[in-house]
């Protein structure tokens, strides 16, 4: 689950936003792993208490580094690799 932080120059993410993600991300949304995007920056809080809880945080600096450079996203939050699932195909009768 990802969900996105639109903040006003210099805004921060609160923690208050992590405790919500992570309240949701698993037993509302079924996701193996919440994450919280922001254009802006997150609090030193946010961060510790996204770090202890598995609730992954890309901030201004990591999501440039996501859009223009190219960085996958599971390289910026440290996480395997996911392998592309197989699709049936289905045969013209």
């Amino acid at each position: 689950m990802l969900q996105a932080k639109h903040t006003t120059v210099g805004g921060r993410v609160d923690s208050k936003v992590m405790y919500q993600v992570k309240g949701t991300a698993g037993p509302v949304h079924k996701a193996d792993v919440a994450v919280v995007v922001t254009n802006g920056g997150f609090t030193r809080d946010a961060k510790a208490w996204g770090e202890r809880h598995q609730v992954h945080w890309v901030d201004r600096q990591r999501l440039r580094q996501w859009a223009e450079d190219g960085v996958p996203l599971h390289t910026l939050l440290r996480l395997p690799a996911r392998r592309a699932r197989r699709t049936a195909v289905r045969r013209a009768a």
